[in-house]
């Protein structure tokens, strides 16, 4: 069980400017030996968590992908949100998106995206690529719905990228500001991911009223101004729908044959 755990370690260094490892690559990163490190690999190529994509070259395996599918077709909120998402995506303009997202760390991850009619430019919210915590209304409300505890990390370890942010000078500006999108209710961010874009978010709250993730629309910025409230009222009464029937959702297993792309 120990090797395992600390094996987990491994798939940390697997991203998409560093796909392949060696078992020696990756005993001088994590500062291990040789012998440990192939432990390791071997403890996750057991499971299918990592495969050779040639000799001695290791990249992620395909129990990955097989867990990508069971949580797209059995985890709780993307079952009840989605039909939500569908429904207040039709009083979107063209051109626009809805996303759900959760946070993930200290980072957001989007789990789902439906899209409206129209010219569909890419955003950077690309299902499952890390976004940041600090920038943006689909991120920004996340943070505002942390623990204070979570919050005075944050603070402690990210005081550049929160100032740089407009978030705050000092850590009681900080958390000034995070009980002001508190009591908001949504954030509206205007260019701050993608230029020509305006996020309008509000966040899913827990029992502890602490956010697991966020619901928001991504709309054109040529969008009427007069229209920006109406899409704020909209995503947070979606927000409140998606938390009561997630309270109700049943955690029994569910089979499906098939789920859309998002």
């Amino acid at each position: 069980m120990a090797t395992t755990d600390r094996s987990l370690s491994v798939l940390k260094l697997f991203t998409l400017d560093n796909p392949v490892w060696t078992v020696e690559e990756i005993a001088k990163e994590l500062q291990v030996s040789m012998s440990t490190a192939y432990r390791y690999v071997l403890a996750l190529e057991e499971v299918g968590l990592v495969t050779t994509a040639s000799t001695g070259k290791y990249v992620l395996g395909p129990a990955i992908i097989k867990l990508d599918r069971q949580i797209q077709l059995t985890d709780p909120l993307l079952r009840v949100a989605r039909p939500v998402m569908e429904k207040i995506s039709t009083f979107a303009p063209d051109g626009a998106v809805v996303l759900l997202c959760r946070s993930f760390g200290d980072s957001v991850l989007c789990m789902h995206q439906v899209h409206t009619k129209g010219p569909q430019p890419l955003i950077s919210y690309e299902r499952g690529r890390p976004m940041p915590l600090f920038r943006g209304a689909t991120s920004r409300i996340i943070l505002a719905y942390q623990p204070l505890r979570l919050l005075k990390e944050f603070y402690s370890t990210h005081q550049d990228e929160i100032r740089e942010s407009s978030l705050g000078e000092s850590w009681d500006d900080f958390r000034a500001n995070m009980a002001k999108l508190r009591k908001t209710g949504h954030v509206v961010s205007r260019g701050e991911i993608d230029p020509g874009r305006i996020g309008i978010a509000a966040a899913l709250l827990n029992d502890d009223k602490h956010a697991i993730g966020s619901i928001s629309y991504v709309v054109p910025s040529a969008v009427d101004d007069t229209s920006v409230p109406l899409l704020a009222s909209l995503v947070q009464a979606a927000a409140r729908e998606i938390e009561t029937s997630l309270k109700n959702e049943s955690l029994q297993p569910v089979h499906h044959a098939h789920v859309a792309a998002g």
